[in-house]
Order: structure tokens, then C-alpha cells, then sequence
């Protein structure tokens, strides 16, 4: 079990939407938007910190109230902005970094107490979420000693590689599929609303 004040939780948050075809963080959603109805999951807890991953012009406008980390480079992928994530989550001395994304909207804060009550604590710690007949994916936890390797990663791969290496010993919680959901058409938009 890992206490949340040893963790920086990290929302990534600075795609660019491609295949939506606007801005999904910012279309409606049950009297909210995506992104904020993503983030609510990760009140209630007692973090070492929090940050927001987001594209510089999107920041301009943000009055979220969490630190912003500004991604001058969306285009690079996600593996982009996992980087600047590990390396706030480095420069906070945090012992773990919590990564979530903003385009999860139906997580809950009983998905990440079970996350954080099922990871093991420890520098190498890795835990995830696996929706059913799914892959590891966010949100997940990382021990301190995978920030540097995680500061260096590129592309959109994030930290797939790590996350599904049956070698390495990662601790998986099961997700619901309705929280799994991550709005990336606006056909999943609709399907959710």
C-alpha cells in the first residue's frame, strides 16, 4: 500500500485531439466538461503534489487551480508529456508519480484508493489498471527509481513498454469498464453521454 502523500499525481492532458476533431477536454459532459469531470477522481486525497500536464495554449486560459506543467511540444506524443511528468514528479522528491489521463471522465476515487491499496511501496514500484479483456493502462504508479527512464520517454507509447512487460513485477487492478472509458472520438463522446 502506498499513502498518497508519497505520490505526485499527474493528469496528462495535452493531446491534440486529432481524431476528435476539436477540443474533447473541453466538450460537455453531464454539467461539466471531460477534463474536469476526469480530474474529480483525484480529490479527497492528501498528495505530495499534483500537476496538469498542458499545451501552453490551453494553460493560458486554465484556472483549474493545480499547477500547470506546460508541454511546449503536444505534437511529440504522449511519451512527451509522461517526461515532464516524471521529471516534475523528480524535481517535487516524490517517492511515486500517480499518472492519469484528462480524457477518462467516468474514474472514480474508489478506483484510485484501490490502485493506491493494491501497489506495492518501494522505489520500484509499478502498479495499473486493466479494464476487462484489456492492456495495462493508465492510470498507473511508478516508484522513483523508473523517473529518470520515464523522463526520457518519447513518442506515444508512454510507458506501454514497461507497464506490459510480463518480466517486470507490476502489480495490476482491475477497472471497471465503464470507468476504462476515454473519450477519444466524439462517437465515444455520445456513447458515454
Amino acid at each position: 500500500m502506498i499513502a498518497a502523500r508519497e505520490i505526485f499525481a499527474v493528469t496528462l492532458a495535452a493531446g491534440l485531439s486529432t481524431r476528435f476533431g476539436g477540443d474533447k477536454l473541453a466538450a460537455r459532459l453531464g454539467g461539466t466538461n471531460v477534463l474536469d469531470a476526469s480530474l474529480k477522481a483525484l480529490e479527497g486525497f492528501d498528495w505530495a503534489g499534483r500537476g496538469i500536464v498542458l499545451d501552453p495554449r490551453r494553460a493560458a486560459g486554465w484556472s483549474g487551480g493545480l499547477p500547470v506543467i506546460p508541454n511546449p511540444a503536444p505534437e511529440s506524443g504522449m511519451g512527451h508529456s509522461l517526461a515532464l511528468a516524471a521529471r516534475a514528479a523528480m524535481d517535487a522528491g516524490a517517492a511515486h508519480l500517480l499518472v492519469t489521463l484528462g480524457d477518462m471522465p467516468n474514474l472514480s476515487r474508489g478506483s484510485i484508493a484501490r490502485l493506491l491499496a493494491e501497489a506495492a511501496a518501494g522505489p520500484d514500484s509499478l502498479a495499473v489498471m486493466v479494464p476487462p479483456g484489456g492492456k495495462p493502462a493508465p492510470p498507473a504508479i511508478f516508484g522513483a527509481s523508473w523517473l529518470p527512464r520515464l523522463a526520457e520517454t518519447r513518442g506515444d507509447s508512454g510507458a506501454r513498454a514497461i507497464l506490459r512487460n510480463p518480466a517486470r513485477a507490476v502489480r495490476q487492478v482491475a477497472l471497471s469498464a465503464s470507468e476504462a472509458i476515454d473519450i477519444d472520438t466524439r462517437e465515444d463522446l455520445e456513447r458515454l453521454r
